[in-house]
């Protein structure tokens, strides 16, 4: 038996009984073993059996798990789908609810993401205020329409029971006697409400109270009465504007059958809907609004055609109450 000699020695490591003896009791790579200590075909060939059912078995379960997963994933992708194509109003696809939301964006590392990346060009303009969306609103029952926030929600009856499509794909949950019916949005808010109630109803409450407790007092009674008229007028201009329906339209899959005028309807990939003329997708509420003329963080909301003239009006009492403030508070009037 030859055996290579160990580093640093030029004699053979002692042999006794037909065993190697080593510094750490095992047999080098280059050494071939002898004896009792030799392996036999029949116990190399078990064991990798051995591994190979256990590498296997490790595979499998790793399959197993990440075909559950996926499943799930695409169950939750389907659903979303479906619920965004049967919605009867003109909204993008987005999360069913908010607790979908939050579950989702936590589930997919998002969670932070967006206000670790606030300086970057890529970050969703209203990333966070849906975070806040999704542990707020379910704590308040408040529902979704694409971003907008449903507060209050008020139930009607169509006795002329027409025809669902046509009007936009409303509820149709047949009452008694061929009545439809249908549900009218009273209270919503706009993806930036957390603008709106942390900053500007502050900001207008505030400048209006310092007023009223440090100007107000033992001025002339008609100057007292133009005052709080404008600021009565600001504070009901913003409410409308912020809290009312900008003008959000119900899905239509057909054009008006009307030939002039269903040649000025065009389709929405982005709702699956026909939309007139004037009227447009906005990827931050993920609603197509009547009239769509911009979104105003301050006042949280879309401006529409549902609340243009709430809006106008809160423009001009903003400015003609900051005159008033800033003369009442500095002693001009």
């Amino acid at each position: 038996m030859t055996l290579s000699s160990r580093k640093g020695s030029n004699n053979p490591p002692p042999i006794s009984g037909g065993h190697l003896h080593s510094d750490n009791n095992r047999t080098p790579s280059n050494q071939t073993m002898t004896g009792d200590n030799a392996p036999s075909s029949f116990d190399v060939a078990n064991d990798l059996s051995a591994e190979n059912k256990n590498a296997r078995g490790t595979t499998e379960s790793s399959a197993t798990a990440l075909s559950i997963e996926d499943r799930y994933e695409a169950e939750c992708d389907s659903a979303k789908i479906r619920h965004w194509k049967e919605s009867p109003y003109a909204v993008g696809c987005v999360e069913i609810t908010w607790v979908d939301e939050t579950r989702n964006r936590g589930r997919n590392g998002n969670s932070n993401r967006c206000c670790a990346d606030t300086c970057s060009e890529e970050i969703e303009p209203n990333c966070c205020c849906l975070q806040l969306s999704g542990v707020v609103c379910p704590l308040l029952g408040a529902k979704r329409l694409g971003n907008m926030v449903v507060i209050k929600e008020s139930v009607y009856y169509d006795e002329n029971n027409e025809n669902d499509e046509e009007q936009g794909g409303e509820n149709n949950e047949g009452g008694g006697g061929g009545r439809t019916r249908k549900y009218k949005m009273d209270m919503v808010v706009g993806p930036y409400w957390p603008v709106l109630f942390f900053v500007t109803y502050p900001l207008v409450y505030g400048v209006s109270l310092l007023t009223a407790f440090s100007a107000i007092p033992h001025k002339h009674p008609g100057i007292i009465a133009l005052w709080a008229f404008c600021t009565v007028a600001l504070w009901l201009a913003l409410f409308n504007v912020s809290c009312r329906d900008p003008g959000i339209l119900k899905r239509r899959r057909e054009p008006p059958p009307d030939r002039d005028q269903g040649a000025r309807w065009r389709w929405s990939d982005q709702a699956q809907t026909y939309r007139p003329r004037g009227a447009y997708y906005d990827a931050d509420c993920a609603v197509v609004v009547d009239g769509f003329d911009h979104v105003c963080p301050w006042t949280g909301t879309a401006i529409g055609k549902g609340n243009m003239t709430a809006f106008q009006w809160f423009v001009a009492m903003v400015f003609i109450c900051l005159v008033m403030d800033v003369l009442l508070l500095t002693g001009a009037i």
